[in-house]
């Protein structure tokens, strides 16, 4: 039965957040209920909000904070891009955080798409091609790492030659994120969750097929990452809207927001429009959702999201 923790809150630090900030969330989310705790993975703000003085903490400092912080939310990246650190190395961190955390942490993992952060940073931006290459071969040493195997792996971008010790507690979940057939191929057999940002139903329905005739057996969850924008009625829908327009610099206020965030697949409406989207998401087969909070000011609308998925789902 869904559940709020079948839930999750996602953040974007890159926006400007401190890393009191995030703890102060992750509480949030533990104490609501929520399931999981989850922050991208970016080193650099992404928006509109791409001032040079923005706070940026880095992802996997922030996670560890987090890991100490609480007891019962899950928590990780969603998505580490495979171009910012070995796969080695990330996969022993992600089996020392989940060792120290009780079995706590899920390992979301992606190509990577912006690429002003990689150069900012000194990386490499390879076409997507490349990228889509790199993660598979990542895949052939972060999997059998973070399940507890020995690997030995010789590949044209990466190799390795060893076994995380301590061994984690229990496998790391495994979360592949994207929306393209081969990102979702790759989910299917290697992944324990597929997870798609912000999608229409056909779009959504489309890839689930490519994920069903790939499973070869293999059970992966699917979930949905996305923002949000609701109101116990039209008028305080209107509101949350003209307070994002206001912080997001979107002209043309309110209207103008609303359609934005409708063209990214958000979660838009009255408090019974989001339900009836939220179980229209559920019948087709989407199990967990992770909502994206872009206003972190607007405490009052996330406040109203959770009592929402409580009593209304």
């Amino acid at each position: 039965m869904f559940s709020l923790r079948d839930c999750g809150i996602m953040l974007e630090p890159q926006g400007g957040m401190q890393v009191g900030e995030i703890l102060e969330w992750a509480e949030y989310a533990e104490k609501a209920g929520f399931g999981y705790i989850l922050r991208s993975d970016h080193l650099m703000p992404t928006g509109v909000l791409r001032e040079e003085d923005s706070p940026s903490p880095e992802c996997w400092v922030t996670l560890g904070a987090v890991a100490a912080s609480t007891r019962r939310v899950a928590f990780g990246p969603l998505v580490t891009p495979v171009g910012f650190r070995n796969p080695a190395l990330l996969a022993r961190m992600a089996c020392t955080l989940h060792s120290f955390s009780e079995g706590r942490l899920v390992l979301g993992f992606g190509a990577g798409w912006f690429r002003d952060e990689y150069l900012a940073n000194g990386y490499e931006f390879p076409p997507f091609r490349v990228r889509f290459e790199q993660l598979l071969e990542a895949l052939k040493i972060v999997r059998p790492l973070t399940e507890g195997r020995r690997v030995d792996f010789q590949g044209k971008y990466f190799a390795a030659h060893t076994a995380c010790l301590p061994k984690p507690k229990g496998k790391v979940h495994l979360i592949i994120g994207g929306r393209t057939a081969k990102v979702v191929r790759a989910a299917a057999q290697s992944a324990d969750e597929w997870n798609i940002f912000g999608p229409t139903l056909e779009l959504y329905r489309k890839l689930k097929t490519v994920l069903d005739s790939n499973l070869g057996g293999r059970r992966v969850e699917v979930s949905q990452m996305g923002t949000f924008l609701i109101g116990e009625n039209t008028r305080e829908l209107k509101e949350n809207a003209s307070r994002h327009a206001e912080l997001f610099r979107i002209a043309g206020g309110a209207d103008a927001a609303i359609e934005m965030l409708r063209g990214r697949g958000a979660f838009l409406g009255t408090v019974k429009e989001f339900v009836g989207q939220v179980n229209e998401r559920l019948e087709a087969g989407i199990q967990k959702f992770y909502f994206q909070i872009l206003n972190t000011q607007n405490r009052e609308m996330v406040n109203l999201l959770t009592r929402t998925l409580k009593e209304e789902l």
